[in-house]
């Protein structure tokens, strides 16, 4: 049984967060329900399991359980949360209201180490305190972001809006994909001026437009006559599509690639063109005011100081 007064406000959420993936028995439901991301629900479960000195789930290859100690966790957890959810609805005290959580957002192609370093940034600013994410393709979130509905979102750069500023954080490690047997396939890297009279294949643009339609033109700028955009973003159909003919993939060069096209015996080669970048930053209503809209000028401020350091590369 827990005992009373031993709960600050970061334990009642990591027994929100328990009682959440009690509920759901599954780490990504449970974080959809509660706008997070796995990664961070998952080490705020564990921090909470050290702080009770017991496992309160088994976690298993596909499924997740609750030990004896969490069945017996839970029903407590549950009357806290009742209790505190019903102090929470009384008229407030003298002391200033807590100002709002800004709604944050992220496109899910975003690597996972910059939705991190922008969730740490926020714990800086408000200690103790879990952010809301809102998972979109970058075209939504900008949406979301003009209408006034997000506060902040992780997402493809560059963002042509004049509603909104942006930030970039990070660029991709950008590569090629071809076949083995191409005589491509020899070379150290590869340059633009290698793949002139090629066609060039690209995922589809529809989840972030504006990134992929500047990232296209810059391509033809530099050179390629014969660029194709594919109708989806699938990169073992994408794997299978380099296999079966002489085209090229211009890809992101991240682990997930590598072992798809590993597995797929394509071979993968740097693209040698420091200047062609595609960008990942954040972006922000421009002018918004109000409390939330201060914290995320703190979020955004402490991210500017890292300008001196070169982009974050993913």
């Amino acid at each position: 049984m827990i005992a009373e007064g031993t709960l600050g406000p970061v334990e009642i959420q990591q027994l929100r967060y328990f009682v959440t993936v009690a509920e759901e028995l599954h780490f990504g439901r449970a974080a959809e329900r509660l706008h997070l991301t796995p990664s961070p629900l998952s080490r705020r479960i564990r921090d909470l399991e050290k702080e009770l000195g017991h496992d309160l789930f088994d976690r298993g290859h596909r499924r997740v359980e609750l030990t004896g100690f969490g069945r017996r966790f839970l029903p407590p957890a549950r009357d806290v949360l009742e209790r505190f959810d019903a102090l929470a609805r009384l008229a407030p005290g003298d002391g200033p209201p807590e100002p709002p959580a800004p709604r944050i957002g992220a496109t899910p192609l975003a690597p996972p180490q910059v939705l991190d370093l922008v969730l740490e940034t926020y714990r800086q600013e408000r200690p103790g305190a879990e952010p809301p994410v809102t998972l979109e393709p970058s075209a939504a979130l900008l949406k979301l972001l003009a209408a006034g509905r997000l506060d902040l979102a992780v997402v493809h750069l560059p963002v042509e809006d004049p509603r909104l500023h942006s930030l970039p954080l990070a660029r991709y490690r950008l590569g090629v994909a071809l076949r083995g047997d191409d005589d491509l396939a020899r070379l150290p890297a590869v340059k633009v001026a290698d793949l002139a009279d090629r066609t060039v294949l690209l995922t589809s643009a529809k989840v972030q437009p504006q990134a992929m339609g500047e990232f296209r033109r810059r391509l033809v700028e530099a050179g390629l006559r014969r660029v194709r955009e594919l109708p989806h973003s699938d990169i073992v159909r994408l794997a299978v599509h380099v296999g079966r003919s002489r085209d090229i993939a211009v890809i992101s060069m991240n682990s997930l690639t590598r072992r798809v096209f590993a597995g797929a015996r394509i071979t993968l080669l740097p693209l040698d063109e420091p200047d062609l970048q595609l960008r990942l930053g954040v972006a922000w209503p421009a002018g918004a005011g109000g409390p939330a809209a201060e914290v995320v000028a703190g979020i955004v401020t402490a991210l500017r100081a890292r300008r001196d350091e070169p982009l974050m590369i993913v």
